[in-house]
């Protein structure tokens, strides 16, 4: 019987759903924790857990995240101006949680958000928590317990300003909520430290976004932050200014401002905005654009935001195949307004029909623009079969 956190859990349970995802299961990530974890996120409901993991294990194989995370773009900036600094692992309760440090009342967020493309944001922060996952299942092979982590908000230097509220209930919400998807109890505790006077109106803003089963995990310290930290890790394992006997050189990378020659400007291979087709969608309303694409192609979207949008892509093999019997390859994901242009990768693996759906789900009253254009790797556009809606206004070609 493989090793398991809770005596209740029957490795038959396991077995069921491994058998049933076996077809797309990369050795690398076939550990019963991995299997574990699952279950828990879905209390043991078998169906449940294999539906979402299958989901899971195939973005995994597209990204192949279980090699050498290729199919992963890079952010230069997010890894270097917004970093985590994983502390190691905590002796309490039998050295099985991993302590990680975000300092994120020290970010330059406002210089990073001037700096990204969503997509390659989004991505970099899978990469890291890729890493904390191999360190994980690393210590999961050699104890036979299962890990997590304790992963401490530290909001020392937060300043509010008018842009605050947006980031947190924007580009901070969606991407928690999309680590949130692939990373099933995969933290154990959340703390929060330094907590600022404001602090009702930041959980204000983020509580309504945290499903009710989270809020248990997260812990907001007061003002002996200190002390209640101490409680759940031992000074050993903690930096000096938290308390700790570790030198915070160290421990903790140091946040550094964003140079303003790293804001985001236009790639010299980009298309630009004007390029666009501008896709117009009413408040509330959704639009479809669909594309006959051949197995072995790779597609480049690029798309620019104004305002929120909702964004997903969706495969079927016929053209007449009802909506809701479509795959999902992207489930819907908010692509929150940011300056820069950006840039989707698809790899095709199948031949058929692929949808790309845009909802203006955050607008109350007007329509919302959204621009997109497709490219193969080659840079020739790729046309879809409705480009001639009325409700899109096709981009100036390029002379």
């Amino acid at each position: 019987m493989p090793p398991v956190a809770d005596a209740k859990v029957d490795a038959n349970i396991i077995e069921q759903v491994r058998s049933q995802v076996a077809d797309i299961l990369h050795p690398h990530y076939d550990t019963p924790f991995n299997f574990l974890r699952w279950l828990q996120s879905y209390e043991f409901n078998v169906s449940k857990t294999v539906h979402n993991l299958r989901k899971h294990l195939k973005w995994r194989k597209e990204r192949h995240l279980d090699e050498d995370a290729r199919g992963l773009q890079q952010s230069a900036v997010t890894a270097e101006y917004a970093p985590l600094s994983v502390v190691g692992w905590n002796q309490v309760e039998g050295g099985d949680r991993l302590i990680v440090v975000d300092q994120c009342g020290r970010i330059d967020i406002g210089g990073v958000m001037k700096s990204i493309q969503p997509t390659e944001y989004l991505h970099q922060l899978y990469r890291n928590f890729e890493n904390l996952l191999s360190m994980i299942m690393k210590k999961e092979a050699e104890t036979g317990v299962q890990c997590a982590v304790l992963y401490v908000f530290d909001l020392d230097g937060l300043s509010f300003d008018p842009s605050l509220l947006g980031i947190l209930s924007g580009p901070f919400r969606v991407s928690w909520q999309s680590l949130g998807l692939h990373y099933r109890e995969l933290i154990d505790r959340f703390v929060v430290i330094n907590t600022p006077s404001y602090i009702n109106v930041l959980w204000s803003a983020l509580s309504a976004f945290i499903p009710e089963q989270s809020k248990s995990r997260i812990a907001i310290t007061g003002r002996n932050w200190r002390d209640e930290l101490l409680v759940m890790a031992e000074a050993e394992c903690l930096p000096e200014r938290y308390g700790g006997k570790i030198p915070d050189e160290k421990a903790l990378k140091d946040p550094q401002p964003v140079p303003k020659d790293l804001y985001w400007r236009p790639k010299p291979d980009y298309p630009s905005v004007a390029a666009m087709h501008r896709i117009s969608t009413p408040a509330g309303k959704t639009r479809t654009l669909t594309y006959y694409l051949e197995a072995g192609m790779e597609l480049h979207l690029y798309s620019h935001n104004e305002s929120d949008f909702t964004f997903a892509i969706y495969y079927s093999e016929k053209e007449t195949t009802p909506e809701e019997e479509y795959e999902a390859l992207l489930p819907p994901i908010q692509k929150c307004a940011l300056p820069a242009i950006d840039l989707y990768n698809q790899d095709i693996t199948r031949t058929g029909y692929y949808h790309l759906r845009m909802t203006n789900d955050a607008a109350w009253l007007f329509p919302s623009t959204y621009r997109l254009i497709v490219h193969e790797k080659s840079g020739k556009e790729v046309q879809a079969l409705n480009q001639k809606e009325k409700w899109i206004k096709q981009g100036v070609k390029s002379k």
